[in-house]
């Protein structure tokens, strides 16, 4: 596959420690590991406990193959080290405990468990700490922005010198100043560009050209924090009769017509190589 033309990403610094996960759930449990965990030697062994003090298991990690366990001892449940509903970054459409969600308070009690490792809770003064004078940036969907406010909501309870500031293109964006420590959220359903052709008459696609939203997020981000999938198969948006994809790279459509599926991947080979090659 020819390389996608350069972004407005392309003259970004260098030094980008940037990581590109399509479930930022699991970048982000990574980031509190490290957090909550002592430094290690990459080339070392790791060796976690099962929670009661004994290892588990040495080796790396899979955080992506678990389950969730119930955690009835999590001093989150009585609003401790985590946050309530009185955090005001909480959208209140989203707010379950303020709106009375029958059995809200039960979504307290669960915690994701790796299979073969321990996963330790977060330690948001650590956090704080360890990512001094750092950005990082979430871009995506809802899930996404989830995953940004219950960050800034369990770090505002350590640090409450926080200002709002937005980087170029945020949807919204935190810096706790004690520690130059800046959070931001970056709006997009597919990532990629994509603009309504008229009504009922599908949606252009550039499957090569990144969402204004998150182009330039690069060049100010040390993280950035990706996740996309859920919009590509939103009937109500993007209905496969009434409003196809309708997929373009280079500027001319792409032939045969690609269902979504495929149109994603081609979408993601490409957001994968600008990041890979054009921001490093």
């Amino acid at each position: 596959m020819p390389p996608p033309a350069r972004s407005p990403a392309a003259g970004v610094r260098r030094r980008l420690p940037l990581a590109f996960l399509f479930l930022p759930l699991l970048l982000l449990l990574l980031l509190l590991h490290l957090t909550s965990s002592p430094a290690r030697s990459p080339n070392s062994p790791l060796l976690r406990g099962s929670g009661d003090g004994e290892p588990r298991q040495r080796g790396a990690c899979d955080y992506a193959s678990g389950e969730w366990v119930p955690d009835d001892d999590d001093p989150a449940v009585s609003g401790g080290l985590r946050y309530d509903q009185t955090c005001r970054e909480i959208f209140k459409g989203w707010n379950c405990l303020a709106n009375g969600k029958r059995n809200g308070r039960e979504l307290l009690r669960w915690r994701w468990r790796p299979r073969g490792c321990e996963l330790p809770r977060l330690d948001p003064l650590r956090f704080l700490e360890r990512h001094r004078n750092t950005s990082i940036g979430f871009v995506g969907d809802s899930l996404n922005r989830n995953m940004f406010v219950s960050l800034v909501c369990m770090l505002r309870g350590a640090s409450g010198e926080v200002r709002k500031w937005r980087p170029a293109g945020a949807d919204r964006g935190f810096t706790f100043l004690r520690y130059n420590l800046t959070l931001a959220y970056h709006r997009t359903n597919l990532l990629v560009r994509y603009e309504s052709l008229g009504y009922k008459q599908g949606y252009r696609v550039d499957v090569d050209i990144p969402d204004q939203t998150w182009a330039e997020a690069p060049s100010f981000h040390d993280v950035l924090i990706f996740n996309t999938g859920h919009w590509w198969s939103a009937p109500s948006k993007f209905n496969p009769v009434q409003s196809p994809m309708l997929f373009f790279e280079k500027g001319i459509p792409v032939i045969p017509p690609l269902l979504p599926p495929a149109g994603l991947d081609l979408a993601l080979k490409h957001m994968v190589w600008i990041i890979a090659v054009v921001v490093f």
